[in-house]
């Protein structure tokens, strides 16, 4: 792809070889280094693409080798600007247009994070805006490295953080739970480290496979709190530590919490039913300036308005600073809705399955649920305490913590 643009750049041609030293004149090529492309047999002949520069050293070649060349075909800038050298506005515009292209190109114009789970992508917005990684920033501004790293750290549910710039985006990718589960071992997950605990809890299970642990199942710890270290001692025949071995902390820790839930449904309340009337209009945007206002939509009484943000690309990876939003006006209207105990106590219940089904998908283990439903003339309220346990854990660096390092193990 670079090499097809250099060519664009500079210009290049097709060539008709005639002549009956075909051989000669290739071997003369190779030997002085000249690159041919395409080379095809086309009727009597053969025809191939070479660079506007090698083009000029093919005079000697062609005397050396008794072949003829005649160029077919001519590609490039220096030839599109000759032929329309008398044009000077056309070019002047091209050559605005190139420079735009260049300029724009140099920033970002789209930032996407994929892989959260707990966190929304308003939080990490919110974040990036404080670490002063905005759209339409130079791309140079960005060490994505120490970006991670700062995501990494403010968010430790994440156990791993990636950011890369492709075109004019930023793309930050992220994971969840303890890191080096994965199947593919990232260079920080191979680094010496510790795993520290990221919710105060009690731990009800541990699986080292690297590392010294420092806690054992029963075990009550705090956010922070050492759990597996990645600084082994070595001892000497008289249990003496004599050196220290660093390597990546690895284990399958269970940490126990207890979680409060809530839930209250009502026996009658107004709910919001659509009318099928629905008005949509459009708008201009560049950058974070509007150029249109949505239509009016009054006419339709009470309605909910529905905004879709749809940003210009000219390839997967080359996003512009223009957006087109639609704005769509969907009417609708209170109704008064009834329901039976029998219905109510069904929602509660759907409630808790997709509350434990979004526990499920973080990876959370439901060991006891507590929740009790209670009646009362307007409602009914379905609350307690879960037991939930997740591998609450994250990795951080050895000096932190290595000298918190139990050595009574050994002793």
């Amino acid at each position: 792809m670079r090499g097809q643009f250099s060519n664009l750049l500079k210009g290049y041609v097709r060539i008709r070889i005639l002549g009956n030293s075909y051989d000669r004149f290739l071997n003369l090529c190779a030997y002085h280094e000249i690159k041919l492309w395409e080379l095809l047999p086309v009727d009597e002949a053969y025809e191939a693409y070479v660079s506007r520069k090698d083009f000029k050293k093919l005079k000697a070649i062609v005397k050396k080798s008794h072949a003829s060349v005649r160029i077919t075909e001519r590609r490039g800038l220096p030839f599109f600007v000759h032929r329309y050298r008398k044009r000077r506005v056309y070019l002047a515009g091209i050559a605005a247009a190139f420079a735009l292209m260049v300029w724009l190109s140099a920033h970002i114009w789209n930032i996407s994070i994929d892989g959260n789970l707990s966190q929304t992508d308003d939080v990490i917005f919110e974040y990036l805006t404080q670490a002063g990684i905005r759209h339409g920033m130079w791309k140079a501004g960005v060490d994505c490295r120490e970006l991670a790293a700062g995501i990494r750290s403010s968010f430790t549910e994440f156990a791993w953080v990636a950011a890369e710039l492709k075109g004019t985006r930023l793309l930050i990718h992220v994971k969840e739970g303890i890191a080096g589960t994965g199947e593919e071992e990232t260079e920080e997950e191979q680094q010496p480290s510790s795993l520290v605990a990221t919710h105060a809890g009690t731990v009800f299970s541990i699986y080292t496979r690297a590392g010294l642990p420092a806690v054992q199942a029963g075990d009550e710890v705090k956010k922070g709190d050492l759990l597996v270290s990645g600084v082994i001692p070595i001892y000497n025949d008289s249990g003496e530590a004599v050196s220290w071995q660093s390597v990546a902390a690895d284990a399958d820790i269970v940490i126990q919490r207890k979680q409060k839930y809530y839930d209250e449904v009502p026996f009658s309340e107004k709910q919001k039913y659509y009318t099928g009337q629905e008005k949509t209009s459009w708008m201009l945007q560049v950058g974070e300036t509007p150029f249109a206002l949505p239509g009016d939509f009054d006419s339709l009484g009470q309605y909910d308005l529905l905004s879709e943000l749809t940003q210009c690309r000219l390839m997967k990876n080359f996003y512009l600073p223009l957006y087109f939003r639609k704005f769509t006006a969907k009417a609708y209207e209170f109704v008064e809705t009834v329901r039976t105990k029998e219905e109510v106590r069904k929602l509660l219940e759907s409630d808790f399955q997709d509350f434990y089904k979004n526990l499920q998908e973080k990876g959370v283990q439901l060991f006891e649920n507590d929740v009790k439903i209670e009646w009362n003339e307007k409602s009914a309220i379905a609350s307690g305490t879960l037991l939930v346990g997740e591998q609450a854990v994250r990795r951080t660096a050895l000096e932190k913590h290595k000298e918190e390092v139990p050595d009574d193990e050994h002793g």
